[in-house]
């Protein structure tokens, strides 16, 4: 609409001026008109008229004269009609303005501004309004960043009471589990039950910990130059996932500035979703693009479903419905996201060409040493 019809102060512009040349053509057709019927009723009295008009100039003017005087008239009351046309339609704007200034503020999420009403018209009307839903959405957004604070915090110092008595279960279930071949039958299934419950429980319990530092801002990366190949290698010997089954390439010597503790938890969290979902082999690539580290972990199993792309990396997120109850804790693919923002780089999950799903950690080159702290 605007690119056809030029904006709102060319359009009132053009509206006023319409207005006002109008108004003088008619005026002036009105007047011209009436001398001419006045001239062809009463001659005597027209020119009577005509001979006092003449009278009040120091000469009698040319026909030259006179259309330059009617042009320069002419243009004197165009240029009075542009002038305060541009006056009103300024008036009119000005609070259109404002509140367009505000509403894109907003959008980009200044809640803190505020319009002046001026006046009671219609504008004015719309500006009190705007500065009512302004407080409303202020407040809003208030109570939910509360609510929001309060639960991580709460998250935070659940998880942390928890770690003592976990640790104490945990003592108790490794004696248990020593003594399950002189058990019965029933009794070591409940031990082995109690053991696994314990050690999700365990894992959950760690991953809140870990996800409340993010949260707080207190996670710190203690990067060094390291063989990435080796980090790799490490990673999946500690979790017993060599062999045929998970295959690793890498570029030789390639080395980047990383935390290995960090590295090695988005590692073992992307390989074991292919591990666990995916089908042999998983292939664990790395190499150097443009100056940053790549490193691709792929499966050939049936791949992520669409819908749920979008929702791999939130919290608690299951893609598949049916593992809703599962050995993982929910939180495994967030916190690899989280380390990877760490480092400066990002994660991403997709669907390969020929089938199976494709995660892909990028972490940017080498940084200055500042960078590192």
């Amino acid at each position: 609409m605007t690119a056809r019809y030029g904006s709102l102060q060319q359009r009132l512009l053009l509206g006023f001026v319409g207005v006002g040349l109008v108004s003088a053509v008619v005026a002036s057709a009105a007047t011209i008109t009436g001398f001419l019927v006045v001239a062809n009723q009463h001659p005597i009295g027209a020119n009577r008229v005509g001979r006092r008009l003449t009278g009040w100039l120091p000469s009698t003017p040319s026909t030259q004269e006179v259309v330059l005087a009617l042009t320069g008239i002419g243009l004197l009351l165009m240029a009075l009609a542009v002038t305060t046309a541009l006056s009103i339609a300024q008036r009119v704007l000005r609070p259109v303005g404002d509140l367009a200034h505000a509403a894109d503020r907003m959008a980009t999420g200044d809640l803190s501004v505020r319009l002046v009403p001026e006046g009671n018209d219609e504008i004015a009307g719309v500006a009190r309004s705007f500065n009512a839903m302004a407080d409303n959405l202020d407040r809003s957004v208030s109570t939910l960043q509360q609510l929001e604070s309060t639960a991580r915090r709460f998250a935070a110092d659940v998880s942390h009471e928890l770690r003592t008595p976990l640790a104490a279960m945990t003592a108790v279930t490794d004696v248990l589990s020593a003594h399950t071949p002189g058990m019965s039958a029933e009794a070591a299934r409940a031990t082995h039950l109690v053991v696994s419950e314990i050690g999700h429980l365990d894992r959950l319990v760690s991953d809140l910990i870990e996800i409340s530092r993010f949260d707080a801002g207190t996670a710190r990366l203690d990067a060094e130059l390291a063989d990435v190949h080796a980090a790799i290698t490490s990673s999946l010997e500690i979790r017993g996932w060599r062999g045929e089954a998970v295959q690793v390439e890498a570029q030789p010597g390639l080395t980047a500035h990383l935390d290995l503790r960090r590295f090695d938890v988005v590692v073992a969290n992307l390989v074991g979703n292919a591990v666990k979902y995916g089908r042999p082999p998983v292939l664990v690539a790395a190499r150097r693009e443009g100056g940053d580290l790549v490193v691709e972990v792929t499966d050939h199993g049936p791949g992520i479903a669409q819908p749920a792309l979008p929702h791999l990396f939130e919290r608690f997120y299951k893609a598949d419905a049916a593992r809703a109850r599962s050995d993982g804790s929910g939180l495994g693919l967030a916190i690899a996201l989280e380390n990877a923002r760490l480092h400066g780089g990002d994660l991403r999950a997709g669907n390969r060409p020929g089938g199976g799903a494709v995660f892909r950690l990028t972490l940017p080159g080498e940084p200055e040493p500042d960078e590192l702290r």
